[in-house]
């Protein structure tokens, strides 16, 4: 087992790293009784490892169906609900175990259960490991943003066994890697090389290589959190493709692209932005742009450009009525700009829909 963790004021979050449920299981049984959340696809999948959770003495096991459109407060609902009935107190501890869907709903539910109780993240994900279960952002949707309704509410351990990644379908490996190239750009050369020259590699699972790249884009986002738990300055670097990708998502309904593979649209949108503006050196726009390539999947998908503009405005991390890009400026280094013209957003959702990422209605 590689144990990481990040610190939070004066505790630190542990970051199980393993390939086998012991360490799951473990926690589970010194929990008193613990609440846990099961996203619906997994239950199926790893029916041994459920049964095993059920037959903990006291434990009370919900199963939710993880889709972005579920993500929203009415569900969230029926989940305080289903544990308040069933007596789960505030020295229980909610286990949020699924994909980033599943642990944002079931960690704003921790959040505001009883005024908060403890809760533990086990992501099954690609993306959930690398990016959601760390840093202690949670909540819901709304139909005018996404993540609008949420709370800050640190895990008290994360438990990631790769062995989960096994049944993972290539869309959702794909999601990942969209955070994956985010943290390239932001890192720095050694990561990006790695990360071009082994997407091959990453796309057929290989574990090594698996194994190495969460390492890494784990330790990558522990170090912006430390710094800025609560998004007030540097952290919100990690916001890098998220603003156009966040309203493509928006835009389209949530159900249409996964949250990679906005991201990866974003990325090359805003990485377009930063070139037009002479941030960004085209050569370097070049390189990411190929990353991207290797990475993401054509999609002939309509997004109405006019629908993204107006999402943009309701970007919650505006600041002065202004909206706020991180925008490349080089491998390893952003800058942040409340200055983009709607001019250059529309000519980046162009070339993304020149290079076949999506289509403009």
């Amino acid at each position: 087992m590689k144990t990481l963790s990040y610190r939070v004021n004066s505790s630190r979050v542990p970051i199980h790293i393993d390939d086998s449920d012991s360490a799951l299981l473990s926690l589970l049984r010194s929990a008193g009784k613990p609440a846990v959340v099961v996203d619906s696809r997994v239950a199926d999948l790893y029916k041994g490892l459920i049964k095993d959770i059920g037959n903990i003495d006291g434990a009370v096991v919900a199963t939710f169906s993880a889709a972005e459109e579920n993500k929203d407060i009415e569900h969230a609902e029926e989940l305080l609900t289903y544990f308040l009935e069933r007596d789960i107190r505030r020295d229980s501890v909610l286990y949020a175990i699924g994909g980033g869907i599943t642990g944002d709903l079931s960690g704003f539910v921790a959040a505001i259960f009883q005024r908060g109780i403890q809760y533990v993240h086990v992501p099954t994900t690609l993306l959930a490991m690398v990016d959601s279960s760390v840093g202690g952002k949670v909540g819901v949707n709304h139909d005018l943003g996404k993540n609008m309704i949420g709370a800050f509410h640190q895990p008290i351990s994360i438990v990631m066994n790769t062995n989960f990644l096994e049944t993972l379908p290539k869309a959702e490996l794909i999601c990942g890697l969209g955070e994956i190239a985010k943290y390239a750009v932001l890192r720095g050369e050694p990561f990006f090389e790695f990360i071009d020259k082994n997407t091959a590699r990453l796309l057929n699972k290989e574990k090594k290589t698996l194994e190495k790249t969460i390492r890494i884009s784990v330790d990558t986002k522990k170090r912006y959190v430390e710094k800025d738990l609560r998004e007030a300055g540097i952290r919100a670097h990690l916001n890098l493709g998220h603003t156009i990708g966040h309203a493509i998502e928006s835009a389209t309904g949530y159900g249409t692209f996964k949250h990679g593979e906005a991201v990866l649209i974003g990325l090359v949108a805003e990485s377009h932005i930063a070139m037009h503006m002479k941030l960004l050196r085209p050569s370097s726009f070049e390189r990411i742009l190929k990353m991207v390539r290797q990475i993401a999947r054509q999609s002939a998908a309509g997004v109405d450009m006019e629908q993204v503009l107006n999402r943009l405005t309701f970007d919650k991390k505006m600041k002065a009525g202004k909206v706020r890009f991180v925008l490349p400026a080089g491998i390893g280094r952003v800058v942040m700009r409340d200055d983009v013209s709607t001019k250059n957003v529309v000519g980046a959702m162009k070339f993304v829909a020149a290079d076949g990422l999506l289509s403009l209605k």
